[in-house]
């Protein structure tokens, strides 16, 4: 039993290994499909992968007609906003340059048309020459002819007439007129130095007896005080000539004091009395104060003029001059001065005249040294216009008429100004003004010290009333205080002067001018602007005491300050052109600080503002003798 259980299970295995016909058949035709549906997904694929490919393709194509044209317009547009910005620099440049052209276009016309009279003197002067030099030709010939003892042409007379003294030989030959006969053709002359009488080159006699070089050449001066003359830094006395290497100016000239005109005396040397033939025009200046200088001029010419200016000016000091000072002794040669590589020390100048004019050149003025007309008009000019404008000034006495007592102690006749508070004062209240510093009074003297007309007018339109009103309104608030009279001690008038001036103690102030200190510089410079800008002298005076400040700029007017506006303040048409005083105005506020180099908003100095607003031809002289223009 158990073999045939056996059996029968080998038997059922091998009926499921055969297969059905229909089932193998449909499993083939599924597989099939299968295979053939992946075919087509991949053929699909394909298609969509050529498809992509197809359209980038396209894509590409069409971009590329505008994607070029979008960068190259991207391109222009930069580079037409970059010649825009150009072309604006350029509209903000023209006008600049078309000025500076202008200018240069000025500047070249200006050159061209001096060169004319340039050429036409040289033209002149060539000529004058080539006569010199055919007369020292035909001297030369008659001289050679002499010398070979060619005489067969020249008779007796000629060669007995002929002159044997050196003096006789220059005045034939006109040596020293040669300097006089060029300036007449060429015209060149030195520009005077103001206040200088005589000034030129001379030879000074070291009193070294171990110098190298007994004569050294230096530029001497001679005005109303005294003689002197310039040495240059590296300059010693008596070592070389005047191209000696240590005789190079470096940086700076010392202008060193021979000796007081009051005091010296000139003593001419004769050479035929001295027997010595290089002392020819010497002269010797003896002074009790200081050695004695051994001068030598270039020329007959230099020598008259020297001696006789010297000798002018002693007169003028002992006849029209002041009283020396008692330290007039202690000065003489010293270093007086310093003139620095960028000071403005003029020294030649050419400068054109009329041919009509010609007969007034002075043939003293181009050869060693030069003086003013007449030799010394304009120094007896300047000497008499000195004097009249300190003690003798007309308006001195009309400011001492106008203040007969002092402004802060009330002693009668005072003589003493203090210029940026426009009072008059006493001798002794204007010692303790200078005790207070120049930032806070500055102190003259009214019958010794020479002011400008300006400055004195300027005293006559304040006045002690005007000035009091304001410093002293404010009294009746302090407790205690009372004004010092003229017998009050030195302290008491310094206490009253130091609580008046420094420390603004009888000011008065309205509730509405602030309590803060910054408040109060701003709103009286604001009012010292409008003061200005009307040129009220008081109410300038008044904000200044208050604390106004000249150096405030007003932003709505372009950066101004109130010297800017004051300059260009015109009277009206229907007002009294006498009471205008924009000028004193001016020059109050210069006193207490203000600036001509201040600049506006647009770089314009004072100067300019007033040119520009077309301000009075009195105010625009002024500004310029204050600038120095």
């Amino acid at each position: 039993s158990g073999s045939a259980k056996l059996g029968g299970g080998k038997l059922g295995r091998g009926k499921k290994l055969e297969k059905d016909p229909a089932l193998a058949t449909a499993e083939a035709a599924t597989n099939l499909m299968h295979n053939l549906e992946q075919i087509r997904l991949a053929q699909a694929n394909a298609e969509l992968k050529r498809f992509q490919l197809l359209r980038r393709l396209d894509s590409i194509k069409t971009r590329r007609n505008f994607e070029l044209g979008e960068s190259a317009l991207s391109s222009l547009n930069g580079i037409r906003a970059y010649f825009h910005h150009c072309s604006d620099m350029i509209d903000g440049v023209t006008p600049k340059l078309t000025r500076l052209q202008d200018k240069q276009a000025q500047s070249r016309e200006k050159h061209d048309a001096q060169q004319a009279p340039w050429e036409i003197k040289q033209r002149s002067l060539t000529n004058a020459i080539s006569e010199v030099g055919a007369k020292a030709a035909s001297i030369g010939v008659i001289a050679n002819a002499v010398s070979q003892g060619q005489l067969d042409d020249m008779d007796e007379d000629f060669i007995s007439s002929q002159p044997t003294s050196l003096e006789e030989i220059e005045s034939i030959v006109r040596f020293w007129e040669l300097p006089q006969q060029l300036n007449i053709h060429s015209l060149y002359q030195r520009k005077l130095t103001p206040g200088v009488i005589v000034e030129g080159w001379l030879y000074k006699k070291s009193t070294n007896r171990l110098a190298l070089n007994s004569w050294t050449r230096r530029w001497f001066i001679l005005d109303r005080t005294g003689v002197y003359y310039l040495k240059g830094s590296g300059q010693n006395e008596g070592k070389g000539g005047n191209n000696s290497k240590n005789n190079v100016s470096k940086d700076w000239m010392e202008r060193v004091k021979v000796c007081d005109i009051l005091l010296c005396t000139v003593r001419e040397i004769n050479c035929k009395i001295k027997g010595n033939p290089n002392v020819r025009f010497c002269f010797e200046i003896i002074s009790p104060n200081s050695k004695s200088y051994m001068l030598q001029a270039c020329g007959p010419n230099d020598y008259k003029m020297w001696v006789a200016g010297i000798r002018a000016c002693i007169e003028q000091q002992l006849t029209h001059g002041k009283i020396p000072p008692d330290n007039m002794l202690m000065g003489a040669g010293k270093p007086t001065k310093k003139f620095g590589k960028n000071d403005n020390v003029q020294t030649e100048s050419i400068f054109f005249e009329k041919d009509d004019d010609d007969d007034d050149t002075d043939g003293g003025k181009s050869g060693g040294g030069s003086s003013n007309r007449g030799l010394f008009d304009d120094y007896l000019d300047d000497s008499n216009s000195s004097r009249t404008s300190g003690i003798r000034n007309p308006v001195v006495s009309q400011i001492l008429r106008a203040n007969p007592v002092c402004a802060d102690c009330g002693n009668r006749d005072p003589d003493w100004a203090s210029l940026n508070l426009g009072i008059i004062l006493c001798i002794e209240c204007s010692g303790v003004h200078r005790s207070l510093g120049v930032h806070v009074s500055k102190v003259r003297s009214l019958r010794l010290d020479t002011m400008r007309e300006f400055e004195y007018n300027l005293l006559l339109s304040m006045g002690n009333d005007k000035v009091n009103k304001i410093w002293e309104a404010g009294l009746h608030h302090q407790k205690g205080w009372t004004k010092p009279s003229g017998g009050a001690s030195r302290k008491a008038k310094e206490e009253w002067i130091k609580s008046k001036y420094l420390w603004k103690g009888f000011l008065e102030y309205r509730s509405e001018d602030g309590r803060e200190h910054v408040d109060r510089v701003a709103k009286f410079s604001s009012d010292l602007f409008e003061a200005a800008r009307r040129c009220d002298l008081s109410a300038i005076a008044e904000a200044l005491a208050k604390g106004g400040s000249v150096e405030w700029k007003n932003k709505e007017e372009g950066g101004k300050t109130a010297l800017h506006i004051c300059v260009v303040n015109r009277p009206a048409e229907d007002s009294d052109v006498d009471s205008w005083k924009g000028v004193e105005c001016a020059e109050l506020l210069i006193q207490n600080g203000a600036k001509l180099d201040a600049d506006d908003f647009d770089h314009h100095k004072v100067l300019d503002c007033a040119v520009l607003g077309n301000a009075k031809r009195e105010m625009i002289e002024y500004l310029s003798s204050k600038a120095g223009v």
